[in-house]
């Protein structure tokens, strides 16, 4: 009994070892093209260490198809065995090993003679070391009787190692028509970069624009993914072939993120996305020298191409989730076929990131090679839809526009028209009760209160209809400028006393030169400068002073005034001087929301500036920027008499 288990045991060792290695590949005369899939045996080097002469003694084992290894640094070998016994077989054939991408294949061939021929090839080695000019490595075979071949991989990519054994002349013609079939694949392509980019420019539409990009850079990174590179730029510098690549995964993500937000209008619907796409646009470009230095990267650096290429996937997956929501809510077409569009090359990645992890056999990985062509045709179905539907957006929005056009300058008559009628019946309302102040000199204190309120809003509404006036006058040019040199201490000083007799004693004045005068109109600069003291003083703390600092030199007016109040943020800083805007630190404060515009138009029509910023220490800082012609001004003369209307 314990010799028959022996025995059985004996044999399954037998199988077993025997099932391990690979049946060479017996070349007949009928033989044209035989696939090595099934007869390659594989072993790994993991310290990279191992002479050729060392690794024939190791044992290898029998791969049964052809499938990714997965990612490692390791040295993997591959070998199987030729046999050609039949005289009518040709002794001449051509070892062909892929994919491309290797970036180094060392490969020993046995010699008739006996020895190894030993080539080193790879896509990190120059071109011109390649015994067949071709994308792939070849290498010649003289099979004569038994014939062992050996071959090494070494990669930062994926292992994924194919081999095929050809006739001469039949690898002649498979790299021939490989070669037509891959020159009409890029050749749609860059096609439909060419169209795109003249509708962009043509349509100045920035998403037909990026797409064109984005197809550039799908074209970029298949070339170096199919090896063509190589072929293309046979020099000795294997840097070159990396930089297409790297370029195109980087171009690839800006072009795909600009498309998305112009596309959905991103910046008005999804402010946070937004933002969130432009810092991916920032950090790609960010990028893009060290794509083309590469021996500028570091390890730090890495980590941060990485953390670029999760965001990269996490854009996607948000533009085709904006997608669907765009579609759902609108039910247009062609958002439907945009998702589609881009679902295909989704797919695509993910069966060659399976097919690299050698989840999947190698066969599929055309599928990925295929998916850039058969998006661009789906896509371009989807932009021709967009094309018929921009007139129609653009028609929408210009009759909304002209429509707006027209309720605004409606509004703007009927403010302006009331405003025309409100001045009688203030005027009068004011004259009635300075009559009964002057006429009734015995009122009690509480009468005289409400007597004083009563004027005092009188004035407020008379000021406000007067900046309604005279805000339509500049805006429509009604309102002509006239200019004299004028003397600038008097004009700010006569500004600050319209203020009232408490608010000038918070302002501090300087000007310098002090007796500079300058070409200006000083009676609307005096009520644009009145304005902007009266909301520095309104909007800050009532013991705090308000600096107003007037400099004259080479030709230029310069007027600072500068507050103790709150400080605006960069978004209410932008809104400053739009009609009726109030910021949210204006809540409980008198005012309409005009000064400011009312201020700024005046600047304007002086072809000056005007800028608002906050201060160093809190508050808010707004200066006027005038250029003309400056003098010194006299104690007495023309230049006196001339703004006799300010003081």
């Amino acid at each position: 009994m314990r010799r028959l288990l022996a025995a059985i045991v004996l044999i399954v060792l037998i199988v077993m070892a025997g099932a391990s290695q690979a049946a060479p590949l017996v070349l007949t005369a009928d033989t044209r093209h035989a696939s090595l899939e099934g007869r390659l045996e594989h072993f790994a080097d993991a310290a990279n260490a191992l002479s050729f002469e060392a690794v024939r003694q190791q044992r290898f084992t029998l791969l049964p198809e052809f499938r990714s290894l997965g990612y490692d640094t390791a040295a993997h070998w591959f070998r199987f065995e030729l046999s050609n016994q039949a005289s009518a077989a040709p002794a001449r054939w051509v070892l062909t090993i892929g994919i491309p991408e290797l970036e180094e294949v060392d490969i020993w061939v046995e010699k008739p003679e006996g020895g190894f021929a030993q080539y080193a090839l790879g896509y990190h080695r120059p071109y011109g070391d390649r015994p067949y000019q071709t994308r792939l490595f070849a290498v010649p075979v003289d099979a004569s009787g038994h014939t062992d071949v050996y071959f090494r991989v070494r990669t930062h990519n994926a292992i994924n190692v194919t081999a095929e054994l050809w006739q001469p002349g039949v690898f002649v013609a498979n790299e021939t028509r490989s070669n037509f079939h891959g020159g009409l694949y890029f050749g749609i392509l860059l096609i439909a970069v060419l169209l795109y980019s003249i509708l962009g420019a043509w349509l100045r539409d920035v998403v037909m624009a990026a797409y064109a990009g984005y197809i550039a850079s799908q074209v970029l990174f298949n070339l170096g993914v199919t090896g063509y590179l190589p072929v293309l730029f046979a020099l000795d510098a294997p840097w070159l072939v990396d930089v297409f690549p790297r370029i195109g995964w980087l171009g690839g993500a800006i072009a795909i993120v600009l498309m998305w937000s112009r596309l959905l209008e991103l910046k008005q619907a999804y402010p946070r996305i937004h933002r969130l796409y432009r810092f991916t646009i920032v950090l790609n470009l960010a990028l893009l020298p060290f794509a083309l230095m590469p021996f500028l990267v570091t390890s730090a650096l890495l980590v941060v191409v990485k953390l670029a290429n999760y965001l990269n996937s996490l854009n996607f997956l948000i533009g085709m989730a904006l997608v669907l929501i765009a579609w759902w809510r609108t039910r247009r077409v062609e958002l439907m076929v945009y998702f589609v569009a881009f679902i295909i090359p989704a797919l695509g990645t993910g069966v060659n990131t399976a097919a690299n992890l050698g989840m999947l056999p190698q066969n599929v990985v055309a599928l990925y090679q295929m998916a850039p062509l058969v998006h661009v045709l789906v896509m371009s179905c989807g932009l021709a839809l967009r094309l018929r539907q921009v007139p129609r957006d653009k028609a929408m929005a210009e009759q909304k526009a002209t429509l707006a056009t027209q309720r605004t300058e409606e509004q703007r008559r009927f403010v302006a028209m009331l405003s025309h009628e409100f001045r009688n019946p203030l005027a009068a309302i004011d004259r009635s009760a300075q009559m009964i102040g002057i006429k009734t000199p015995e009122l009690a204190a509480g009468e005289s209160r409400r007597l004083a309120q009563i004027r005092g809003n009188v004035a407020t509404l008379s000021g406000l209809v007067d900046n309604f006036l005279l805000t339509e006058a500049l805006d429509h040019g009604g309102l002509a400028l006239s200019r004299t040199h004028c003397p600038i201490r008097p004009l700010l000083e006569e500004a600050v006393r319209m203020l009232g007799e408490d608010a000038g004693k918070r302002v501090v004045l300087t000007v310098e030169p002090s007796d500079a005068a300058f070409s200006l109109d000083p009676t609307l600069l005096g009520m644009a400068v009145g304005n902007l003291m009266d909301n520095a003083l309104r909007y800050s703390p009532p013991d705090t002073a308000v600096e107003i600092a007037a400099t004259v030199s080479a030709g230029e007016l310069r007027i600072r005034i500068a507050d103790r109040g709150p400080s605006l943020n960069d978004e209410d800083l932008a809104m400053l001087g739009t009609p009726y805007y109030r910021a949210d630190s204006s809540l409980g404060k008198k005012g309409s929301g005009l000064g400011y515009y009312f201020a700024r138009r005046i600047v304007e029509a002086h072809g000056g500036n005007l800028q608002a910023s906050a201060g160093d220490g809190g508050g808010m800082v707004v200066e006027i920027g005038l250029r003309g012609t400056a003098k010194l001004h006299t104690a007495t003369g023309p230049q006196e008499r001339l703004c006799d209307v300010v003081h």
